[in-house]
């Protein structure tokens, strides 16, 4: 009897430790928790995967943007780059214009002067002829067109080249007003106004070319870059 009391207490002992494990296991609050943060590692992960997945996309984006972008620029400097290579040849041209009219029209006036082999009506009309032709000079310069949407430097400087000009023209034809005077008049001062007058229109001509071309080299360097 004794033995059956005792068997039956070992198995009520047994029976209350089975229910106390399950008991603290209906408690799986933290088993709860540890899955759910093990979660938010994975969802984490993936959030990271897909935030540099679309970070990846939005830089690809961006740096396609930024291609077209630097295309569309150079575009643009490539248009402003013509136009003001055409500009520069324009400015050439001119400052060229200059020295031929002088040289082709005035230099056999003077030389014909210095011998006394001038004669007057001749002189006139050559006189009459090289004005002609530096107004027509002078307003060719004032129709040079300055792009807009160059730089505003190079406007400066190109709007410094044109007074440079129109002031070399405007000395020539002061120039042949003093060689007119000198053709009736002795006085020694009409000489030395003209060439104070030439020399002057020499300077400013001089100031053209070596902007013109310190602009025609920077154009160029502009061109070569955007090909290398």
């Amino acid at each position: 009897m004794r033995q059956i009391l005792l068997s039956l207490f070992v198995l009520f002992l047994i029976g209350c430790n089975q229910n106390d494990k399950f008991s603290k296991a209906e408690d799986l609050s933290a088993v709860a928790k540890t899955h759910f943060t093990a979660s938010n590692l994975v969802i984490t992960t993936s959030e990271d995967t897909a935030n540099n997945l679309s970070n990846s996309t939005a830089n690809t984006g961006d740096h396609d943007t930024e291609n077209i972008l630097k295309n569309n620029i150079s575009d643009a400097e490539q248009s402003n780059s013509a136009a003001l290579e055409t500009l520069l040849v324009q400015i050439n041209e001119t400052h060229d214009d200059i020295f031929d009219v002088w040289h082709n029209n005035f230099i056999p006036l003077y030389n014909a002067y210095q011998f006394d082999g001038l004669e007057v009506e001749y002189a006139a009309d050559e006189i009459t002829n090289l004005n002609e032709s530096y107004v027509k000079l002078e307003k060719e310069v004032e129709n040079l067109s300055v792009p807009d949407d160059l730089p505003a430097g190079e406007q400066l400087r190109i709007q410094e080249i044109k007074d440079d000009l129109l002031l070399a023209i405007s000395n020539r034809s002061l120039a042949v007003i003093e060689f007119k005077s000198m053709l009736g008049s002795d006085d020694v001062l009409h000489q030395a106004f003209m060439d104070i007058h030439i020399a002057n229109s020499n300077r400013y001509l001089d100031e053209v070319k070596e902007v013109n071309a310190e602009l025609g080299v920077r154009n160029e360097e502009l061109i070569t870059a955007k090909y290398n």
